[in-house]
Parts: C-alpha cells; sequence; structure tokens
C-alpha cells in the first residue's frame, strides 16, 4: 500500500504511481492545501495567537484556565460551512508541542463546533495530554485512541488522519507509519455535516505553565 511506502526517488514504479494517484485525486474528488491566514481566533484569560502563511501557533499564557484557538470554515468542501463524512477524508498536517506542561491539552480537529473541548458531535481530530497524542473520533459516541506518538518538545510529527466511512474504519498516521486505527462504527461520523469547522485548540488546566501547541502544511481531500 503507497501510504506505508518510503520514498525513493530512484523507485520507478512509484513515481509513476505517485502520478497516477494525483490525477485520481483530482478527478474523484476535492484536494484543497489550507492556508494559516484569516482564521478566527478565539482567547480567554491570558490566551494568545499567531497566524502565518502556512502556520498557526496558539498559547494558553501563565494565567491558570486560559483556553486558545483558531478556526476556519470548510465550505470549499461542503458547501453551508459543511464537509460529508459519508464520504473518504484525508487530513494531512505536522504538529508541534513546544514545551512539557503536565496541565496541559492541546487539540487539532475537524468537528460540528467552534469551541474548545472534546469532540461532542460529528468529528475526527487529535488530541494532546501534555506530551501524549492520541486520536479522537465521534459518531453518536466517541473515542480515544491508544497513545500514536509520545512527543518530544519542540518537534515537529507529520499526521495523516484517514477516514474511510465504507470500510468503516479511521487510520491514524505519524510520520508515514500507521498508529491506531478506530474500527467501531458507532465511534465514526457518517453524515453530511453543515457548519463544520477545522480548528486548533489548547487548554492550561490547573497550572500556570504557558502551553503552546501549533499546526502547518495543512492540506484536506474529501472525494465526490
Amino acid at each position: 500500500e503507497i501510504l506505508n511506502r518510503s520514498f525513493d526517488p530512484t523507485n520507478n514504479w512509484l513515481r509513476v504511481n505517485d502520478a497516477e494517484a494525483f490525477r485520481r485525486i483530482h478527478l474523484n474528488g476535492k484536494s484543497i492545501y489550507v492556508p494559516t491566514i484569516d482564521w478566527t481566533a478565539a482567547v480567554t484569560g491570558s490566551g494568545t495567537t499567531s497566524q502565518g502563511p502556512t502556520e498557526g501557533a496558539i498559547t494558553t499564557g501563565t494565567t491558570t484556565g486560559s483556553t486558545s484557538r483558531l478556526y476556519t470554515s470548510l465550505f470549499v468542501l461542503g458547501g453551508a460551512d459543511g464537509i460529508d463524512f459519508s464520504k473518504r477524508i484525508l487530513w494531512g498536517f505536522t504538529v508541534r508541542r513546544a514545551t512539557d506542561n503536565a496541565d496541559i491539552i492541546a487539540r487539532w480537529q475537524l468537528k460540528a463546533a467552534t469551541t474548545e473541548g472534546a469532540l461532542a458531535a460529528a468529528g475526527i481530530g487529535l488530541r494532546a495530554a501534555n506530551l501524549t497524542l492520541t486520536g479522537e473520533s465521534y459518531g453518536t459516541s466517541g473515542a480515544f485512541t491508544s497513545t500514536i506518538q509520545a512527543m518530544a518538545t519542540a518537534t515537529t510529527y507529520g499526521i495523516l488522519i484517514d477516514h474511510e466511512p465504507a470500510v468503516p474504519r479511521i487510520r491514524f498516521y505519524v510520520n508515514g507509519v500507521l498508529q491506531a486505527t478506530v474500527t467501531t462504527a458507532g465511534n465514526q461520523p457518517t453524515a453530511s455535516v453543515s457548519n463544520c469547522a477545522m480548528l486548533i485548540s489548547v487548554l492550561n488546566g490547573a497550572g500556570t505553565a504557558n502551553g503552546q501547541s501549533d499546526i502547518a502544511n495543512i492540506s484536506l481531500y474529501q472525494e465526490h
């Protein structure tokens, strides 16, 4: 399977099939690169946000209970700011946690809400409880995977979430390696959802640490 192959520029089979995959992507679905400019910012307490063309960063500051989030609508894919979870979705991006803070929870989500917090309606995403990264999904109920990555501070990780409702399954890849799969149907979104957002958030729980979380290099594909 191409997702599990390492890249080798001298391998003609991979080069030809990568070109074929690119052709099929554009014939069979919608593929967009998502810039991180003009996202909506929302903070509480001492939270801050910053945005550049390819990277968004959020911090809590040192005030206990502070939150910070950035989010953007997805009208390009589904109309009415929506996304169709009944179709296959591939979501690729990079993530980073800057510091080791026991009270920090960071999230990267596609969901039918713009609020900070665990998925409580249709969606897919990731959660980092301090540096412990897990996959997250919600259909009629929610689920977290086992740990998919013990993160190191100030280290970038490449993520691919492959939502495949026809199977059904959701696969979570880190740096090109499959780390977890959700197979329980009730834990997977399967319907078209309006008012869906791509969102990153960070929460400072009971402590006073300044938690920081980043997202960059975002691409999104949805089958027709």
